[in-house]
């Protein structure tokens, strides 16, 4: 080959490169889907799918693509094996309800699945246990803005039908979860997160029999949730969010779950304190482990219990401005923060309890810091109406400007700034 045509080559192949580079790598694609479509279908707004799950399987759907349903059942969804390289979603369209039995994600990443309706209608199958399951398998998996219940109404359920009945609401074992703004009602366990790097923002769970909240894996985020009304229907001791750590063996109580946020959060044992079934829910218990850089603050617990929030192997967990009381003057309780160190742990690693309200604050332990708690006995004092809901901080309260100077402490339970006045208020509510 000849000096001139080695020339003539190198030219060629850097044209081809530019040209190549020139061309638009394909665009992502709407896909309509509407189970009442017949005839022939092309996936366009004017010709839908009929079967969501058909263009799954056949592989119609591609990376960045968006999948837009109509309203009416869909039956069961299953993302099996679908590791996208791009944010791929499922979306409801505008005023529709997409109704589907169950949701389950295996191996699949990069999804994200919003406005859906996941309901069993109280017809639980064999061995069946969640609406919207997510295997460790998968990652980076969004779910947003469900509406999942097993049944509309319990009001006459009995223990029998709860216990049967009753699904839990998303259970996910993936790394990379975002579980944001679900409405989830008469379920058995409400959220359970086992991965790393999970957020549980913004959900409302009423109506459980199980735990509302569960999360088991480091560097995750529960805030601004709403968990109320639980029911005793078995022997599980209920709680509004629990974890626990396991080590290598698989034993609870082995290991340590590191950096996990609780923030912002409503626990409340029940709004009818006539409610059938009304259990003695715990609030924050986290019982089995050592918990190490958690921070719990601004939250609103009001329960029937002792265990009000209760850290049992405490390393760093930063305790601080949570309103923590109990709903009645009757046993068992009364609620408590109890925080037990963990022994022989370097000063540096102590841990806080600082500006909350509860009944009682319980330390055990030499690593443990304490300031600016108050005791409080009567809800008179803490809330402005808690049978009507209204969390807010009465007038002439005791804890109004009694805290200790915090600067990471910048808002409140409801956003609203702190402090206000002379100094911060006590508890997770600030008097505006």
């Amino acid at each position: 080959m000849t000096a001139h045509t080695l020339k003539l080559t190198s030219s060629f192949l850097v044209f081809l490169a530019v040209a190549l580079m020139a061309i638009p790598p394909a665009l992502a694609r709407d896909h309509f889907v509407d189970p009442a479509s017949v005839g022939t279908a092309d996936g366009s707004k004017a010709s839908p799918w009929r079967s969501l799950q058909d263009i799954l399987n056949e592989h119609v759907v591609l990376a960045g693509d968006r999948v837009v349903l109509a309203g009416g059942s869909y039956g069961r969804l299953v993302i099996q094996d679908k590791m996208m390289s791009d944010v791929t979603s499922v979306v409801v369209a505008d005023g529709q309800q997409a109704i589907f039995e169950n949701v389950e994600i295996m191996g699949s990443a990069n999804w994200v699945l919003s406005g859906l309706t996941v309901t069993s209608a109280g017809l639980r199958k064999l061995e069946e246990k969640y609406h919207v399951r997510i295997d460790k398998k998968s990652r980076n998996i969004k779910i947003e803005e469900f509406t999942i219940y097993t049944v509309e109404d319990i009001s006459d359920w009995s223990a029998d039908d709860w216990n049967e009945k009753a699904l839990d609401g998303i259970f996910s074992e993936a790394d990379y979860t975002d579980i944001r703004n679900n409405n989830i009602r008469n379920v058995n366990f409400g959220i359970s997160t086992l991965g790393v790097h999970s957020s549980v923002v913004g959900n409302n769970i009423e109506n459980f029999s199980g735990d509302g909240l569960r999360g088991l894996g480091d560097h995750s985020l529960f805030e601004e949730n709403v968990v109320k009304n639980c029911y005793q229907v078995n022997p599980n001791h209920s709680d509004g969010f629990q974890s626990w750590s396991t080590g290598a063996d698989g034993r609870p109580g082995t290991g340590v779950i590191k950096d996990v946020t609780l923030r912002r959060n409503l626990i409340l044992n029940y709004e009818d304190f006539n409610q059938r079934y009304a259990c003695k829910l715990e609030g924050i218990g986290l019982f089995d482990g050592v918990y190490e850089d958690w921070t719990i603050e601004n939250n609103i617990i009001a329960v029937d219990n002792w265990h009000g929030i209760s850290v049992f192997g405490a390393r760093n967990v930063r305790i601080k401005n949570n309103t923590v009381m109990d709903i009645d003057y009757f046993p068992p309780g009364p609620a408590a923060i109890t925080i037990i160190s963990v022994a022989g742990d370097d000063p540096r690693e102590a841990s806080l309890v600082a500006n909350n309200i509860a009944n009682e604050i319980k330390i055990e332990g030499d690593g443990v810091e304490r300031f600016g708690n108050i005791e409080i006995d009567d809800l008179d004092d803490v809330f402005v109406d808690i049978d009507d809901g209204d969390f807010r901080l009465p007038e002439n309260s005791e804890v109004i400007d009694r805290g200790v100077p915090d600067p990471d402490m910048k808002i409140d339970y409801f956003g609203n700034p702190r402090p206000v006045g002379k100094r911060l208020d006590v508890g997770a509510v600030e008097k505006q």
